[in-house]
């Protein structure tokens, strides 16, 4: 993680900076997240609206949609950014809620407090913030204390189940977020993977790689129930397996842990010709480990002519 600019007052401090990537080109993306598909530009214009004035704020999402990122959008934007921030976790030290304890009697001082887990949080923690907002209330926006807090599970269900502070709940829910699976914005996948791609190929010292149009096309059609941490992984999997600076198709299903072969439903669909040459290509591919210089070589064509073979089988 990036140092941020924001002063560290307990604990670590959320970097606004970290994300999950700049987009393929600037229309695509917003504050640093990839932002083109409907459900994220919705999204964005909520938090466009909201964040400038929100007293406290509730971020919650599935698994791995990147709630954290969109809580450090939040105090980016929000009216206490540039000032200390809190960070109120499980293992928060006598330091951070004593410095609670002193917003909960009335401090003017501008501070944000960003919440790790809430249903983590102990009940004397949940106490002593819902105490610090309700007298922070009467505050104009930039006074006071200030609160982002990330949920993993459904904190309405969290409520109920005595996790979580009703009081507490009711006033972080001023402003709600809602990051959105990976399955709603479908849109994103080929930026983000472009994204994940460029940096699994700096963090390991590879030569930049790209994915084919057909590679990326199995992305878009895969279920990801991880989301879009899954899609991280899949992609940093797929650049270490690569023997060269094109990812196509087989080394994305190698990635995904499914067969490298073509699925039997486009086998299906390939007419006689192409499938003899599928299984031309699929031959060539094992004999050589993988390799595809040396598959190409094996058949007889050159590199680019493969590329193009794999393109039009689906392989």
């Amino acid at each position: 993680m990036r140092r941020s600019s924001v002063p560290v007052v307990a604990g670590r401090v959320l970097d606004g900076q970290q994300s999950f990537g700049r987009a393929r080109d600037e229309s695509a993306a917003w504050q640093g997240l990839v932002a083109r598909s409907p459900a994220m530009a919705a999204l964005w214009r909520i938090v466009d609206h909201l964040a400038p004035a929100a007293r406290a704020t509730l971020v919650t999402g599935d698994t791995g949609t990147g709630k954290t990122l969109l809580a450090d959008v939040a105090l980016r934007l929000g009216p206490c950014r540039g000032e200390p921030v809190v960070v109120l976790d499980p293992a928060a030290d006598a330091h951070a809620l004593r410095r609670l304890r002193q917003t909960a009697a009335g401090s003017r001082t501008p501070v944000s407090c960003a919440v790790s887990d809430l249903t983590a949080l102990s009940p004397d923690a949940q106490a002593i913030l819902a105490r610090a907002l309700a007298n922070a209330e009467a505050r104009d926006p930039g006074q006071g204390l200030h609160v982002i807090a990330v949920s993993r599970v459904d904190p309405q269900e969290a409520v109920h189940s005595g996790r979580v502070d009703p009081r507490l709940y009711y006033r972080l829910a001023t402003a709600r977020y809602h990051m959105p699976p990976l399955a709603a914005r479908v849109d994103d996948i080929p930026d983000l993977a472009a994204v994940f791609l460029r940096e699994a190929s700096r963090r390991s010292g590879l030569a930049p790689r790209t994915l084919t149009a057909a590679a990326t096309d199995v992305l878009v059609a895969r279920t990801w129930p991880g989301n879009a941490r899954e899609l991280r992984n899949v992609v940093t999997r797929a650049a270490a397996l690569a023997d060269d600076g094109v990812i196509g198709v087989q080394t994305i299903r190698e990635a995904c842990g499914l067969d490298a072969v073509a699925a039997p439903a486009r086998q299906g669909r390939l007419p006689e010709r192409d499938l003899a040459d599928l299984h031309r290509v699929s031959a060539a591919l094992s004999s050589t480990g993988g390799n595809k210089s040396a598959a190409a070589l094996q058949l007889g064509v050159s590199r680019r002519s493969f590329y193009r073979m794999l393109e039009r089988l689906g392989a």
